[in-house]
This record gives structure tokens, sequence and C-alpha cells, in this order.
């Protein structure tokens, strides 16, 4: 089994900067789980995870609720195989659950240019929940092209390409226990590091 500093080694050469440590992450959702649970109090509240980025922030987020929440994945991708968003949205796999009448938190990842949560927004708003909140992990306000409403927001980072903890670069590095910048090298050099 490997342990940190194995893993530290083994990323080195891809990784710049560790921007967000495992442990601060740990603290800042348990920050975020208490207010979750005291804002929905007695409400019927579904978690509707974006994936794959938000796979992990997610479970853990829902463990630091002390409330019966409920569970749905949908995943869309504005990136594919890019460092940068392409600007078309596509969904691979929506909802499972019926949101109508139901108070509904997305849980993203990043938010960069808002396109993609824009578009997301307008998709479950047709679906007529009680209401919908968003929850994002990092906020990267330097890219926002649409402003809309964060009501739980992580950590603010700057333009970098982040990586870890979900996030990826062509699928690689979601199972980095921390977020990482990304040495720019790193985009033309695909097969280097992965």
């Amino acid at each position: 089994m490997k342990g940190p500093e194995s893993r530290a080694r083994m990323w080195r050469g891809a990784i710049q900067q560790v921007l967000i440590s495992e442990a601060e992450l740990h603290r800042r959702i348990q920050v975020l789980g208490q207010a979750i649970t005291t804002d929905y109090q007695g409400k019927d509240l579904i978690f509707v995870a974006v994936i794959r980025g938000a796979l992990m922030f997610s479970a853990d987020l829902a463990r630091a609720v002390d409330l019966p929440l409920r569970l749905d994945c949908i995943a869309l991708s504005s990136y594919g195989d890019r460092h940068v968003s392409s600007g078309h949205i596509r969904i691979y796999k929506d909802l499972s659950e019926n949101i109508a009448g139901k108070h509904v938190l997305i849980i993203e990842d990043i938010v960069d240019t808002g396109l993609t949560l824009q578009y997301l927004w307008s998709h479950l708003m047709s679906r007529h929940p009680a209401n919908l909140n968003v929850c994002a992990l990092l906020d990267k306000r330097a890219r926002r092209q649409v402003m809309l409403p964060i009501k739980y927001t992580g950590f603010d980072v700057p333009d970098a390409f982040v990586v870890g903890y979900g996030l990826d670069y062509q699928q690689r590095y979601r199972n980095l226990p921390f977020i990482g910048i990304l040495r720019p090298e790193v985009f033309g050099q695909e097969g280097r590091y992965g």
C-alpha cells in the first residue's frame, strides 16, 4: 500500500504545487456539511452530484450532512479531453430521481466560466424543484462568463489548471487526495505522467 510520501513522489513530475491539502479539504467539508444540515432541516433534500468530477466531494459532503438526504447523479461535460472548456455541453447520464417539489442541491467540483452550470441550472429548473441551489467545492471567479448564485463554496482558486480530489486532466489525477496545480507543460505531454 502506498503512503503519502510515496504518492507525493509519484505525482511530483506533474503537480506544480499543492493548492489545498487533504486536511484543509476535510475541515472545509465539515463546515459545509454543518451549514447544509442547518439550512435544510425538515426539507426533502436531494443532492445532485455532477459526476465524475464531484464524485469524491459529494460522497464526503453527504457523510458530513446530518439529514436523511437522497443522492442522485448527472453526468455532463464541456471539456472532453481538453484543458479548457469547449463551450459545447453534453449530458451523458440524466437523473434517476423525480425532483419536482423537492429541495435540490447541485454538488459541483468547480465553477469556472459558469456556462456548464447555467446549462445544468436551466435543465433542472425545467423539472420544477421546490428550490435549487449550488454547492461548489472550487470557485474560479477569474474565468466567470455567466453569473449564477453559488450558495455554498468550499474554496476560491486562482486561474490555474487544478486537479485532484475528483478533478482531472484527460481522466487522470482524480485520485489525488489533495487539490494541486498541474504543470502547464503536462498539457502537451499526455502520456508522460499518466
